[in-house]
């Protein structure tokens, strides 16, 4: 049975008075003013969120829940993990983490990019119900995160490196983020280029630190553009990241001891522009990738709105594909070699028995399949397909799932884990039974700003605004080459799932509000 939080409690932080007891020489009349004003504090804010107020901490202790580390990259897609079944990739820490825990090899976004994800990640909901269904729209205060139900339970939590839950174009970073259930936050969305706690750290290491780690605007950005970072590999963001949450984690465990910790590691990594470290690059020298899925016809046989939008990198040379390719394998690499930083901190600080591992990200990359890179809402795996990894106490090892299963999955999964109750609203089912041989979704279901997506595991159907389709036959084209929507041998597949997408359309409504009386 689902329940809503309870009704939050206005808090503050504890403020030491200082040596001298300076309060019993304060004039009366101030003193008045004072304790009026401190009342005027205690109340909600016009336009501050209630859900950002949270009831005094229980004091749980760690013995009752596991820490959770949850590590986030940013277009790393499934089978840019090594165990998931791509051997040219050198992804070790990652790979540690499935072979010791589970692994879904069939997980998939529900939106089309990072902050609609991010937002499903952290309210278990569909895009169309927490309202964030495009970038550039701010994830609403008063939505329930994974983050609010963990604090109430008395979990410390820390938000270290990305996180997207507000537009981070024409912003001051500097000022202060929504803390959306977090008791510390150090947020950097980009790489190098604003003035956030990323790049006011490289500030303080001096002037040539900071410019060397400076990275373009986004829109700014140049085609294919990938290089070499010019400063040393402890200056990156993905290492940034990682001794945030190392730094986050150890001061937790000396001025919280006993008490269990939420911390999100929020990479930016393998997002372009590709910049990775000469040290990761160097290990791709002469080394194969795996081919780009692509066919010459496959264009002439997509709806023309859809044609016309993927005809751009036609003529693009196999060489520059080979060398974005490898600097992109390079940063996962980075990435991976940063995530071995904080399993290993978690282990030498003797807690890895009682840490949960939870690894995702929000979307994934075409990376030359289908001509493409990048991300966007055209109907391809390589951008809705994307790692999903348990490992820790409660976890069986070893196991992987191909079972269909969606990121809106991974709230419930935790909090069924902890014993917790869902929030009211949440949209998601627990994964705990499919790590144990349970049966998944039957259906995936992805929304955009212009078209829906229902996904199975033998078939893809697209549809936008114009009434364009695309079908995949699984059976007979894997790697989605051939849309076959105006086959009339798929005719009986195609309308099929055009009656499940409007049926789940229907089925995944927002919940809220809760209908209280008849009328």
């Amino acid at each position: 049975m689902q329940r809503p939080l309870a009704s939050p409690t206005p808090t503050r932080p504890h403020r030491t008075a200082p040596d001298g007891n300076p309060w019993q020489s304060t004039p009366r009349a101030a003193w008045v003013a004072a304790i009026a004003l401190c009342c005027c504090l205690l109340l909600p804010q016009p336009g501050q969120a209630q859900a950002d107020y949270f009831p005094p901490d229980p004091g749980i202790k760690m013995d009752d829940f596991p820490n959770i580390v949850l590590i986030t990259g940013d277009h790393l897609r499934w089978d840019h993990v090594a165990a998931n079944g791509n051997d040219a990739i050198l992804t070790p820490h990652m790979d540690r983490l499935a072979r010791e825990g589970v692994t879904f090899r069939s997980h998939f976004t529900v939106g089309v990019a990072c902050a609609p994800n991010r937002a499903s990640l952290m309210t278990g909901r569909y895009p169309h119900a927490h309202g964030v269904i495009n970038n550039g729209i701010k994830m609403p205060q008063d939505e329930v995160t994974l983050t609010h139900v963990l604090r109430e339970a008395g979990y410390y939590t820390g938000q270290m490196g990305k996180l997207h839950f507000l537009p981070h174009k024409d912003r001051d970073h500097r000022e202060p983020h929504p803390p959306y259930g977090f008791h510390q936050m150090r947020i950097s969305d980009e790489p190098g280029c604003y003035d956030d706690d990323y790049g006011r750290w490289l500030w303080a290491q001096g002037k040539d630190v900071r410019e060397k780690a400076r990275v373009t605007m986004p829109g700014e950005r140049l085609q294919f553009e990938h290089y070499v970072f010019e400063g040393e590999d402890r200056t990156t963001h993905a290492s940034w990241v990682a001794t945030e949450t190392l730094t986050f984690i150890e001061d937790t465990l000396q001025r919280h001891p006993g008490r269990p910790f939420f911390v999100h590691a929020g990479f930016y990594a393998p997002h372009p522009p590709l910049n990775p470290p000469a040290s990761a690059l160097a290990l791709y020298d002469g080394r194969e990738l795996p081919p780009r899925r692509y066919s010459a016809d496959e264009v002439a046989l997509l709806p023309p709105n859809l044609a016309r939008s993927m005809t751009a990198l036609l003529e693009t040379p196999e060489a520059t594909w080979d060398s974005y390719r490898k600097y992109f394998y390079a940063m996962v690499t980075h990435l991976d070699e940063n995530i071995g930083r904080i399993i290993d901190a978690v282990e030498q600080a003797g807690i890895a028995d009682r840490t949960l591992f939870v690894l995702t990200s929000d979307h994934g990359d075409y990376l030359g399949d289908h001509n493409l890179y990048n991300k966007s809402a055209r109907p391809y795996d390589g951008a809705l397909r994307i790692p999903l990894i348990f490992r820790g106490p409660g976890v069986p090892t070893n196991v992987a799932s191909d079972d269909l299963v969606e990121i809106v999955d991974v709230m419930p999964t935790l909090l069924e884990m902890l014993g917790l109750e869902l929030p009211k609203g949440n949209q998601g089912m627990s994964l705990t039974p499919v790590m144990r041989g349970g049966s998944g979704r039957d259906l995936i279901y992805m929304q955009a700003m212009t078209n829906r997506m229902v996904r199975t595991q033998s078939a893809k159907y697209w549809i936008d605004a114009d009434g364009e389709e695309v079908l995949f036959d699984y059976s007979t084209d894997p790697h989605e080459l051939r849309n076959v929507a105006q086959s009339p041998e798929h005719a009986s597949l195609r309308d099929e799932l055009r009656v499940r997408l409007i049926r789940k359309a229907i089925s995944a409504r927002d919940p809220l509000p809760e209908r209280i009386r008849p009328y």
